[in-house]
């Protein structure tokens, strides 16, 4: 026998209204969370997130873990509550859908988030914790929305409305992310978390009687167009997220294609006091010595984003050489200019890291050790000055693109003792705003490139003369240096902060032409 609803709601209306009070609360915990987040994070100049440095301050990690697993307690009394007021008995536990992935599994992606002392890397238990939340918490809308369909229909249809928003939003999500973070999904979970805290704010809003088109005692039935309407919406929504990821698919399908084939491998190392990861490309049909370069990535990019946005793999094909796509960590590099809140993360020296991956690829794949180069775009081109500088008896040449080298006050003047001459081909477009061409304050303080360029030709012994070849809009000069190194611009007229379509040929024929200067040359 059912129970009557005004008897039943008479004997549970005390926890109901705490329950509803409680979905309410729901959202403030989550901005709390999010305000946090945003707050205490070394974000740098850019707001992409990438949420492994959330907590990267070890202060604010267990504050953090506290709030969201308060805020899931909130959302798991409303789950209660909207069970409670379900009549049938067998619907009750679909009601409690929600409440595994919105508070056990989020409380596990929280606790396990750090991989290493600075916070640099995520744990793999949480990365795929943060799969399982992202896959659960949309089913236990869609189970709540089952279990509450007859005597909340309006509130049924919000609940599988937002179930499919947020598998629209993460999809989108993961799809952006996935250039720039080595964990994508991570991305994800704020949105779907505050979808969950608006579900629990209309939830808690219908246990307390506030929202009159959701009341349990005022049905709203969707007539037959309506239903017909949404699917047809719903099937709008589809065609446009495929439509629309189209372009995502044909920049990062090769990349892909190149990973699932095996071609490329994603490898890890230890180095200073964090396991580092890098992507490796080998040719299918490679040279008995081949060469090697190390491409760089810009702030908060990932060795993923670097081998799809520059093409170099095709370059690798051609020449029969292996190119090595390094992850970097929190906001990217230590590169010259770098501070305590930009471009210095304790405990992972990025110079260690790289000097390590250069032996080991020489090891494992018999690597002509006069071969070995340097490029890198934005951040990704500052540090391949840096390391230049400080592995000059390993690298042959380096080929910044939209890079710098500037001290913390701007001058080009930076430490740069090197064994022996490193041949350069920096890259720069006239209209770059990120890094202007003449240098000046934008986030950090850059020095001119005459400045930066000057600085090279004088630690490589150039000659004063100089050749000049004008290639649509690149103009190349090129300066002879000692020991047969060169040092070269190609000015880019009219060029943005980016890497231009045809840098990655005019690099790897650079590489090619300049190997490493014999010691003493």
């Amino acid at each position: 026998m059912t129970t009557p609803p005004i008897a039943f709601m008479a004997g549970k209306s005390r926890f109901q209204r705490a329950a509803g009070l409680a979905g309410v609360l729901a959202p403030v915990a989550w901005a709390v969370v999010a305000a946090i987040e945003v707050t205490q994070s070394n974000i740098g100049h850019s707001l992409i997130s990438r949420p492994e440095r959330f907590f990267s301050n070890s202060t604010w990690h267990w504050p953090l873990v506290l709030v969201v697993s308060a805020m899931g307690i909130l959302e798991a009394a409303v789950c209660l509550g909207l069970a409670m007021r379900v009549a049938s008995p067998r619907l009750r536990w679909a009601a409690l859908g929600p409440v595994p992935a919105l508070l056990g599994l989020r409380f596990l992606f929280a606790i396990q988030m750090p991989s290493d002392p600075g916070g640099y890397g995520v744990s793999g238990p949480a990365a795929t914790t943060a799969w399982l939340v992202l896959v659960f918490v949309p089913m236990g809308l869609v189970a709540a929305a089952v279990a509450v369909r007859r005597r909340g229909p309006g509130l049924a249809w919000l609940s599988a409305g937002l179930a499919v928003a947020m598998v629209v939003v993460s999809t989108w999500a993961i799809a952006w992310a996935a250039r720039s973070a080595p964990e994508p999904q991570l991305l994800a979970i704020e949105p779907v978390e505050g979808l969950a805290a608006l579900w629990s704010a209309a939830v808690g809003c219908w246990l307390l009687g506030w929202s009159s088109s959701l009341d349990f005692d005022r049905r709203w039935p969707i007539p037959a167009p309506g239903r017909r309407a949404s699917v047809a919406l719903a099937l709008a929504a589809i065609v446009g997220v495929v439509g629309a990821s189209g372009s995502f698919v044909q920049s990062f399908g090769p990349t892909i294609a190149n990973q699932l084939t095996g071609r490329t491998t994603v490898e890890r190392m230890q180095a200073d006091a964090v396991e580092r990861t890098y992507r490796v490309y080998r040719p299918q049909n490679p040279t008995t010595k081949p060469g090697l370069v190390v491409v760089l990535h810009g702030s908060f990019g990932s060795g993923f984003q670097a081998e799809t946005a520059t093409g170099f793999d095709a370059q690798a094909d051609r020449l029969g050489w292996i190119a090595v796509y390094p992850d970097g960590v929190a906001d990217g590099w230590d590169a010259f200019g770098s501070g305590p809140t930009w471009g210095q993360h304790p405990g992972a020296d990025d110079v260690v890291f790289i000097r390590q991956l250069i032996t080991s690829i020489e090891a494992s794949d018999g690597v002509d050790p006069d071969r070995v180069y340097v490029t890198g775009q934005s951040r990704g081109g500052m540090m391949t000055y840096r390391l230049g500088c400080v592995l000059s008896a390993t690298v042959a040449a380096i080929a910044p693109v939209s890079g710098n080298t500037a001290t913390a006050s701007g001058s080009a003047d930076v430490p740069c003792p090197i064994a022996r001459p490193v041949s350069v081909l920096a890259i720069h477009g006239t209209a770059d705003g990120t890094i202007p061409m003449a240098g000046g304050k934008v986030d950090i303080i850059f020095s001119p490139m005459a400045d930066v360029i000057a600085r090279w030709r004088s630690l490589d012994g150039c000659s004063e003369q100089s050749t000049v070849a004008v290639d649509g809009a690149a103009t190349t000069t090129a300066w002879a240096c000692s020991g047969g190194s060169a040092v070269s611009t190609r000015i880019i007229d009219g060029g943005c902060h980016c890497w231009p379509s045809d840098a990655s040929r005019v690099i790897a024929d650079f590489f090619v032409a300049h190997p490493r200067v014999p010691a003493g040359g």
